[in-house]
């Protein structure tokens, strides 16, 4: 009888302990399983930002300028790095210059929006891709050392590919120029190093180069104008837009044909002579108050 119950004393005295054991495993296993899952979870969240490509810096930023990565919208600041896929703003006093890893820069105008779309360095030579949804972007491209640098900045209508170094591009829409009638989409460049082919998006094999010194508009889906002087075709720049001059966010611009410049309307001042090759004398002076009329 007793044998019995101590028996059932030391069972039930295992038990217990088996018991306590467990609980006690479980207490300490579960924040350990919980921290690990959490860190899972975390770690899958911000996979996109490991996959995001650094291709530059912000060197000068002024006004209202803002950066939109992965669906969330940040100020930008001298400092700011920015990435492949970045879409960058600027308000109507904002102005950015981003430079590149290879030290080409973007200077970005009043009420613009850029995107950078491609920024890769293969052997030396970059190839950077940069579209323009509106406003003006001045581009100044460093010679790669590699191999010819591949750099296009497209818009919606147009691809601007790049020979050169230092150019122009302006993008403006809802606005019918003069001349041409039924068309309000105009890519324009201006190209001050270098060459620059202006090409219609939809038909690239066909641009119209423009060397440095002149400017070319694309109008809608037709091909460029024939190249003019620079400021003298009506062509939107980097400075007339900073200056207000066209009129880039009014409701009318100039026309842009693509002609040579054309005369200046201040006719040149040319000594009259009478025949004997002596100035003509000057006229009377008129009568005093009163006097007989001659």
């Amino acid at each position: 009888m007793r044998r019995e119950r101590r028996r059932r004393l030391y069972d039930a005295t295992c038990r217990d302990r088996r018991r306590r054991l467990y609980d006690a495993t479980l207490r300490a296993a579960v924040p350990f399983f919980l921290g690990v899952l959490l860190n899972f979870f975390a770690l899958a969240l911000s996979a996109p930002a490991f996959a995001q490509t650094a291709a530059g810096t912000f060197s000068t930023v002024s006004g209202q300028v803002q950066i939109q990565r992965a669906g969330v919208t940040i100020g930008a600041a001298s400092g700011v790095g920015v990435n492949v896929g970045d879409r960058i703003l600027t308000g109507a006093s904002g102005h950015a210059i981003i430079t590149l890893n290879d030290q080409s820069r973007l200077e970005i105008g009043p009420i613009s929006s850029i995107a950078l779309d491609e920024f890769t360095v293969t052997g030396g030579a970059p190839s950077t891709r940069v579209s323009l949804f509106s406003g003006v972007l001045r581009s100044l491209v460093t010679a790669a050392t590699g191999g010819a640098a591949n750099y296009q900045v497209h818009t919606p209508n147009a691809i601007a590919g790049v020979r050169g170094t230092k150019f122009d591009t302006a993008y403006t829409e809802n606005v019918i120029r003069p001349g041409y009638q039924g068309c309000d989409r105009y890519t324009d460049v201006s190209v001050y190093q270098g060459t620059v082919n202006l090409a219609p998006i939809a038909n690239p094999s066909t641009g119209q180069d423009v060397s440095a010194g002149y400017e070319a508009t694309l109008p809608c889906d037709r091909p460029a104008t024939a190249p003019g002087p620079l400021a003298m075709t009506g062509a939107v720049s980097f400075d007339s837009a900073a200056a207000g001059g066209h009129g880039l966010f009014a409701s009318s611009m100039p026309g842009s044909s693509g002609a040579p410049a054309p005369v200046s309307p201040v006719a040149p001042v040319v000594a009259a002579t009478g025949s004997g090759g002596s100035p003509p004398p000057p006229p009377p002076p008129p009568p005093p108050p009163g006097a007989p009329p001659l």
